[in-house]
């Protein structure tokens, strides 16, 4: 086992084989992990009683409530104005003073 092909070979077999069963290995715990930890049906929920209608409405109304208020904290962005901006234009004149053959043409 002199030959240094025969050398790397062997060494780049065992590796291979090394690679293959540590994934094989993941594989089988990552298999047993999730028919272990499988999520069982939750038991059926009684219909809703009147107490939960209340409390589900009353969520709402506070989400609502919150959503307003966070709206009026934070008041929604005006439209952009007709035409470019000012900085818009800034930059447009910037890059005609720098090229001026694209205004000659």
């Amino acid at each position: 086992m002199d030959h240094p092909l025969l050398t790397a070979l062997t060494v780049s077999g065992i590796g291979l084989l090394a690679l293959f069963l540590a994934l094989l290995l993941l594989y089988g715990l990552m298999l047993l992990m999730t028919t272990l930890l499988r999520e069982r049906p939750a038991p059926e929920a009684p219909e809703a009683t009147e107490d939960a209608t209340q409390s589900r409405l009353r969520a709402a109304a506070i989400a609502v409530a919150l959503a307003r208020a966070a709206e009026e904290r934070h008041p929604p962005v005006p439209a952009p104005e007709e035409g470019p901006s000012p900085w818009r234009q800034v930059h447009l004149q910037r890059a005609l003073n720098r090229n001026p053959s694209v205004r000659s043409r």
